[in-house]
């Protein structure tokens, strides 16, 4: 009887964990979409330097800076579309409305056994600091030169915002990660124990 009892504590725990398992699954999801997303944010704001250094230069006229500022600011549109389109189980994940998210990966109570992943920032344009003041347009030297100080300056703060928010995402999936397989050896052993308790 006592073996019985040893075996179903140890199945109950096994169980428990093989959820946590899953749930530090969905963690690595809910982190990677994010971050996936946020890669793409950085390759828009890569292309939006791009069209502020192309229109800076002083052999284009305003009509020609009018026409990169239009691509401008489509990319800045797509800046915001993806904070607020990036969606895992129906929680949007870059327009802070996720606030902070906790997952149990472990099969007790109690906040050792939880990882949360923190999604209160918000990557919208305009909390980017790209809005829609920025501009690469201008119909002289002073007014380009001007403008585009002022877009270099908000891109870049933008890129590092984004790449802050996407180390914080990666060092919670490598925790996530190395909680994952923690459970697993700690499952393998269990069940070991368990089949020599019932084999007793």
């Amino acid at each position: 009887a006592a073996g019985l009892q040893i075996a179903t504590r140890m199945t109950s725990q096994i169980r428990g964990q093989t959820m946590a398992i899953k749930n530090a699954n969905d963690g690595i999801s809910i982190a990677q979409t994010a971050e996936g997303a946020m890669q793409e944010q950085v390759n828009i704001l890569q292309r939006m330097r791009e069209l502020a250094l192309q229109s800076r230069n002083d052999s284009n006229d305003s009509d020609n800076r009018d026409s990169l500022n239009s691509e401008f600011a489509q990319m800045r549109d797509e800046l915001t579309r993806i904070a607020q389109s990036t969606q895992l189980n129906g929680k949007n994940l870059l327009d802070g409305s996720a606030s902070t998210m906790t997952f149990q990966v472990g099969s007790e109570t109690g906040g050792i056994n939880q990882i949360s992943i923190d999604l209160t920032g918000k990557y919208l344009a305009s909390d980017l600091g790209i809005t829609n003041a920025i501009t690469i347009a201008g119909s002289d030297s002073a007014t380009a030169e001007t403008n585009f100080s002022a877009a270099m300056d908000a891109i870049d703060a933008a890129v590092k915002t984004i790449g802050e928010g996407r180390a914080a995402l990666g060092a919670v999936q490598n925790r996530l990660t190395s909680t994952i397989n923690n459970l697993q050896n700690i499952n393998e052993n269990a069940d070991a124990a368990r089949g020599r308790v019932q084999d007793t």
